[in-house]
């Protein structure tokens, strides 16, 4: 109610606050899966957004095994770029910490983790400029988060993204915005460190 924000490129903005306060769905009006009831939001005319979603087990419902999952993304990828397609695939694959025989197992029997994981290489490969991303850590194994941490270090686009995960919020974040209980928004200009201080929280 009453909330305006403007988020400029190449911010990377965490949403936090309390379960149920209503950061998810924030993040479903911002991809358009809500609309709002009052006011509206705009995109930049060369916005190119991603939406890594909490709940995506409806992705892994067909038995199919993790490279023909993800092959239409990287025949996609490698039209536009000119790449080869096959090399583009064993690349996604490997730095999603998937090889060998791995590749051929269905993605009906992998692992909260490994859906993680997939998703956000189908993600890489559609070569967004925005990323939104709700809960990305959860259900990843250690390895995982490290490699999501580093992938997102290095993007160059905007990242919009709902953590509860302190230490993933710490390492990335450049501007914080907090859903209170009350409904109230905080919008921070800093690290999650520097925003902790100015509530006399560290």
């Amino acid at each position: 109610n009453r909330f305006s924000i403007a988020i400029e490129a190449g911010e990377k903005v965490a949403i936090i606050g309390e379960n149920g306060v209503g950061k998810t769905t924030l993040l479903k009006l911002l991809v358009g899966e809500l609309q709002p009831q009052k006011g509206a939001i705009k995109w930049a005319e060369k916005a190119k957004p991603g939406y890594y979603a909490q709940d995506h087990s409806a992705d892994f419902a067909e038995d199919v095994s993790l490279t023909d999952w993800i092959a239409p993304y990287s025949r996609i990828t490698a039209a536009a770029t000119g790449e080869d397609n096959e090399t583009l695939l064993r690349g996604t694959l490997g730095r999603l910490l998937f090889s060998g025989d791995e590749v051929k197992k269905s993605v009906k029997v992998i692992s909260g983790g490994e859906q993680g994981r997939m998703l956000f290489g189908k993600l890489m490969l559609s070569r967004p400029n925005v990323l939104l991303m709700d809960e990305p850590t959860n259900h990843l194994d250690m390895e995982s988060i490290e490699s999501l941490n580093s992938g997102l270090e290095k993007f160059s686009g905007t990242l919009i993204f709902i953590s509860h995960d302190r230490e993933f919020v710490s390492s990335l974040a450049t501007r914080i915005i907090e859903i209170k209980l009350d409904h109230q928004i905080v919008d921070y200009r800093g690290t999650y460190e520097e925003y902790l201080s100015s509530q006399g929280l560290d």
